[in-house]
């Protein structure tokens, strides 16, 4: 049988029979073992300790698996999370009237293997960090997100993760009242995910709060942000399509300071 371990490498990756392969992206190792007309993809995240240079031995306990039969070739492209991400700033956010801000999402993606076809048939996604759901909004209205561990903070914060994705996030308040945000809901579905020499990044999100139970005004940058050194693109937007989202609200923002903020 023949072995190979390495990092992800992104796009297409013939199979030859009886192979097994071992790779990673940060945490995540994934594993990719075919023989008699059948591909076994399984993964798990490993903590810190077990992280080392030589991962062909390393003892694993798969958590995730799945096998597709037919198949001698591969695409393995990365993706931001399938869900809404929850993000509470480094510093409470305050606004009067006309201020704006700019804050910094890390968001760790997930790695997509499918097979291209007429059809591209997603077989397996493996998420890098394995993130806590919760729910956000009002019951009837609000919906399912993950939870980041990470704050938002006013830099990109490139130390923080060599996985990790860069999203800029831009809030400004057009509103008469006083703008308070502990958090708020980054829906990361219409974002491309960039690739450049200082890391991964997204297009950045800025939102126009308007008031009270008003709508916000929410647009896409087109294009890597600024901070980006010659990016490319390395995978397009969950949801295709033109961007054009209207986010309310889940709680009036008052000057008593109470800040849920959804937008995306």
């Amino acid at each position: 049988m023949l072995f190979e371990t390495g990092q992800i490498t992104w796009g297409r990756r013939s199979l030859a029979d009886q192979e097994r392969t071992r790779l990673n992206w940060g945490n995540l190792l994934i594993e990719l073992s075919s023989g008699d007309g059948e591909v076994y993809l399984a993964s798990t995240t490993l903590e810190d300790s077990e992280m080392g240079p030589d991962l062909q031995d390393a003892p694993i306990d798969w958590t995730r698996w799945a096998v597709c039969t037919g198949v001698d070739e591969l695409d393995l492209r990365p993706a931001f999370p399938d869900h809404s991400v929850l993000v509470c700033p480094e510093i409470p956010i305050s606004l009067e009237h006309g201020e704006s801000t700019r804050v910094w999402v890390n968001i760790p993606p997930s790695v997509i293997v499918g097979v291209k076809d007429q059809i591209d048939q997603v077989l397996s996604e493996f998420p890098t960090v394995s993130l806590e759901q919760s729910w956000f909004g009002e019951p009837q209205k609000g919906e399912l997100c993950y939870e980041l561990a990470s704050q938002a903070g006013h830099q990109p914060g490139l130390e923080t993760s060599a996985v990790g994705i860069h999203c800029p996030v831009t809030i400004m308040n057009q509103s008469n009242e006083t703008l308070n945000v502990t958090r708020f809901c980054l829906r990361v579905a219409g974002l491309t995910l960039y690739e450049s020499a200082n890391g991964l990044w997204g297009n950045e999100t800025i939102v126009k709060y308007q008031g009270g139970a008003s709508v916000s005004r929410v647009a896409l940058q087109n294009g890597a942000p600024l901070e980006a050194i010659q990016p490319t693109v390395l995978a397009l937007p969950r949801e295709r399509g033109s961007f054009k989202v209207v986010g309310r609200t889940f709680r009036t923002f008052s000057r008593r300071g109470k800040g849920d903020l959804s937008f995306g």
